[in-house]
């Protein structure tokens, strides 16, 4: 009986559980019906090639709840939509509920394999909203990208002396990059995610101990596929 006691309360321990983490994904509104004090967001998802709209996507907007020191923000999600054959979305919800609360929104989109930002990959804007803007629509054109990878072989045997060296991209949205150490022959390949089907920049800077050195490159990579090239020092 015991045994049996213990596996029951176990169970409704775990039942709990689930059940909490479920409220706690659950939408706070379904973006269609608000009165009184609302928010209004519309807007278009681009594809960032062909230039046009992103029919089926979804989008979910988040609020976060900035309680300060360590305790961070507390990620809320409001609700989410799915654009329609033209790419454009709506979502309106009841802004009152966080008039006196501190802390920003954040939009996420989702479809198939675009991205917007290769660190984030599906959020696409940070804003802030304030009573000011009640029932005025907030226009946001947002852009997915395609993905490809990019590999850029770095090799420095002529010239070691600098103090370091710094490798980055970019494209439409931004970029990364990354800093070695110099003094030292370096080969090595660095991997990264970028945008397919559109030009991406690339650039080194050698500099410290009388070097001062830059070299650049651009290639467009095919959405999807794999390109390497090589910088030589």
């Amino acid at each position: 009986m015991r045994n049996t006691a213990y596996i029951l309360f176990f169970l409704w321990g775990l039942s709990s559980l689930v059940t909490g983490c479920r409220k706690k994904n659950d939408p706070l509104f379904d973006g269609v019906n608000c009165t009184g004090n609302c928010y209004l967001l519309t807007g278009t998802l681009i594809d960032s090639v062909a230039g046009t709209g992103i029919s089926g996507a979804r989008l979910q907007f988040y609020f976060h709840d900035f309680r300060g020191g360590t305790f961070g923000a507390k990620k809320i999600l409001l609700g989410q939509t799915t654009t329609t054959t033209a790419g454009r979305y709506d979502f309106r919800f009841d802004g009152s509920r966080f008039a006196s609360l501190s802390g920003w929104y954040t939009a996420e989109a989702y479809k198939d394999d675009l991205f917007n930002n290769p660190l984030t990959k599906n959020e696409l804007a940070v804003f802030d909203l304030d009573i000011s803007q009640y029932n005025i629509p907030l226009v946001q054109q947002f852009s997915l990208f395609r993905p490809a990878t990019l590999r850029i072989r770095v090799i420095a045997a002529t010239i070691t002396s600098f103090q370091f060296l710094t490798i980055g991209y970019s494209y439409g949205k931004g970029g990364v990059g990354v800093v070695l150490n110099g003094g030292r022959n370096i080969d090595t390949t660095l991997t990264f995610k970028t945008a397919g089907d559109l030009r991406s920049f690339i650039q080194a800077d050698a500099r410290g101990n009388g070097v001062n050195i830059s070299t650049y490159d651009t290639l467009i990579i095919p959405a999807r596929s794999t390109r390497q090239i090589e910088l030589r020092f």
